[in-house]
């Protein structure tokens, strides 16, 4: 997810994601499977997850798209979770492989 100043706050982009079709990879595509790792914990998913970044959309950081959870594990941010250093690779990979 990147971030975008704007006048009224920031802008990021989102990738989509699936639980869908894990062992076919497209050009853009990364997966993030549940193991009993801490760097799944700490991805916030319940699921394995596919995610696309030729699949994105630029949207407003505000409480319209983005609320804090119920449980807020995170503290009062709408953050789930985050992308362990092990992910990085090949998230970075399927950035590049869709010219972003």
């Amino acid at each position: 997810m990147e971030r975008t100043p704007t006048k009224t706050g920031f802008r990021v982009l989102v990738a989509y994601g699936t639980s869908q079709k894990l062992t076919t990879l497209r050009s853009g595509e990364f997966v993030i499977r549940k193991d009993a790792s801490q760097a799944f914990k700490l991805s916030g998913l319940s699921f394995d997850g596919r995610f696309s970044f030729a699949s994105c959309v630029e949207l407003d950081y505000s409480d319209t798209w983005f609320q804090v959870p119920p449980a807020a594990p995170q503290g009062q941010c709408p953050k789930l979770g985050v992308l362990h250093a092990v992910y990085a690779k090949a998230a970075y990979a399927a950035w590049q492989a869709c010219g972003l």
